[in-house]
């Protein structure tokens, strides 16, 4: 199956997608309208990937990042895999060019996803089969119902307005047996990482910061209590059980 046969599977039927560049599909209307880290893709990349910007500001590292993209891909066998506002695959190339699994990978910035095609294509020599990148907004999104059997949303959650919206949305993703691993800053009484979340606010980069309460609600009220929840200095890590386990 073709790369345009396998997105439109998985889309909505209104959708409609696109070959918009080499190895690049959108479901937009209009891809020349600019996203908010089309300018500062390479900053941004610059500073996230660092252990000393994550351990001073949030108290974590990126090897926790990795070892939960891990798990999130090594969750099933088979089914689809959704990576939900992929960036540039900082933390996530290697992984998706050793694993199986089909997976595709979308986020609103074009910038960002020619890095992400750029850092496959380091790694491999080219962007593999089984993955898939797609130009999509996460305030919009055009999938099917149920058509994922993993979703992985990383480091998004706090840079998005309507929690809510995107918590219930990605649930509707989820085939019956799927599951949903998301990581989100939140507030939690450590000073630097709590200061740095207000200053960021204040600047228009994130949304108001959440607490651990906050965050835990969001999920029990799209999933009620099937989830598991851990947290390293300002990262929460969330995991949705399947209703096989309960």
């Amino acid at each position: 199956m073709d790369a345009l046969e396998e997105l439109k599977n998985v889309l909505a039927e209104q959708r409609t997608v696109r070959l918009i560049e080499d190895d690049i599909y959108s479901v937009l209307p209009d891809t020349s309208v600019q996203h908010h880290y089309d300018k500062r893709a390479a900053l941004y990349d610059a500073v996230v990937k660092t252990w000393l910007y994550n351990f001073v500001m949030w108290g974590t590292s990126p090897v926790h990042y990795v070892q939960f993209a891990r798990q999130a891909l090594n969750s099933a066998r088979d089914g689809m895999f959704l990576d939900a506002g992929c960036g540039s695959l900082l933390f996530t190339a290697r992984l998706y060019v050793d694993s199986n699994r089909r997976i595709v990978a979308f986020d609103q910035s074009l910038a960002m996803l020619r890095r992400a095609r750029e850092r496959l294509r380091k790694l491999l020599g080219c962007v593999p089969e089984h993955i898939r990148l797609l130009q999509a907004d996460l305030s919009d999104l055009p999938f099917r119902r149920k058509s994922f059997r993993t979703i992985l949303c990383l480091n998004v959650l706090h840079q998005f307005a309507d929690a809510t919206a995107l918590v219930s949305g990605l649930n509707e993703l989820l085939s019956e047996s799927g599951n949903l691993y998301l990581t989100s800053l939140i507030s939690n009484n450590r000073i630097i990482g709590d200061w740095y979340l207000k200053a960021l606010h204040r600047t228009g980069e994130f949304v108001p910061p959440r607490s651990e309460r906050e965050l835990r609600e969001l999920f029990v009220n799209a999933f009620g209590e099937r989830m598991d929840y851990a947290q390293n200095g300002n990262m929460a890590f969330v995991t949705t059980k399947t209703r096989a386990f309960l």
